[in-house]
């Protein structure tokens, strides 16, 4: 529970990014990445590597697709307070 608030608070901590999974499918995640990761997090990203993105933070939602679906957009706003 406590991370979930902290979660909540720092919002701007959180990336949402369009990226294909290990099996080549198109997903959505929300990533929440902690300051002291942050810069490693996106240089990673732009390296066009594959990456693990629990090495960086913490996955708080992911959906299939290339747009957040209603189920995930529901459960950010309900968890986080967060609107997609």
């Amino acid at each position: 529970m406590h991370v979930d608030k902290l979660i909540a608070k720092q919002g701007h901590l959180v990336h949402k990014l369009k990226a294909k999974d290990s099996t080549g499918r198109w997903a959505y995640y929300f990533v929440y990445i902690t300051p002291a990761l942050e810069d490693k997090f996106l240089k990673a990203l732009e390296s066009n590597q594959s990456i693990d993105l629990e090495d960086y933070g913490k996955v708080i939602g992911s959906c299939y697709g290339e747009e957040p679906n209603q189920k995930l957009k529901d459960f950010l706003k309900e968890k986080y307070g967060f609107y997609v």
